[in-house]
């Protein structure tokens, strides 16, 4: 623990467990990523026959200037056929829309709208923010309120990645846990000696 530069005691099992995964797979993402740029830029090299590696992107979302003027009015315009209210900042009313595109117009959003099904949450009494517990307490009542409302935010992404990550090991294991057997290839039971 000494020789990788741990923060964390012995003592401290759970945070040096979690310590220790971070930084294996800290390491081995950089193997990766090394590996495979070195062969992209092999074959750039062997394409082209420039000695300096072009990098492309994958995602054209990435060559997006987000904030030039037409992407701006873009927005502005998808927010006013979606009926959604302008903010200053346009990439707040992005994430607005997002927010909607993700809820409304999902596949099962779309299911729910065309058989007139209703999704039905379970009844949850208002929660006032004066009544959730910080943890701690700043002095400043504005900063207070701020941070419960960073937490609940904060707490509801958390939410979102563990629904995404159950959904994945289901799929995973409908795929792993009913294997298909192939009788053709092997015998029950006792073959002649």
């Amino acid at each position: 623990m000494n020789d990788l530069g741990s923060p964390y005691k012995w003592s401290e099992a759970a945070y040096v467990t979690d310590w220790l995964l971070s930084f294996a797979l800290r390491l081995e993402y950089e193997d990766n990523i090394s590996e495979k740029y070195a062969e992209h830029c092999a074959q750039e090299q062997k394409q082209n026959g420039n000695s300096t590696p072009q990098f492309v992107h994958a995602n054209p979302l990435d060559n997006l200037d987000f904030a030039s003027d037409d992407f701006k009015k873009g927005t502005e315009q998808l927010a006013e056929y979606l009926r959604v209210p302008l903010h200053p900042n346009h990439l707040i009313t992005l994430k607005a829309i997002c927010k909607l595109i993700q809820t409304r117009y999902s596949a099962d959003g779309r299911e729910n709208t065309l058989t007139g099904k209703q999704t039905k949450l379970a009844k949850v009494a208002p929660m006032k923010l004066n009544d959730l517990n910080l943890g701690f307490a700043s002095g400043d009542k504005v900063l207070d309120k701020a941070m419960k409302v960073m937490r609940l935010l904060y707490i509801n992404d958390l939410r979102q990645l563990q629904t995404a990550i159950n959904s994945t090991i289901v799929k995973v294991q409908s795929v792993t846990a009913n294997p298909k057997t192939d009788t053709t290839l092997g015998a029950v039971g006792r073959g002649k000696v």
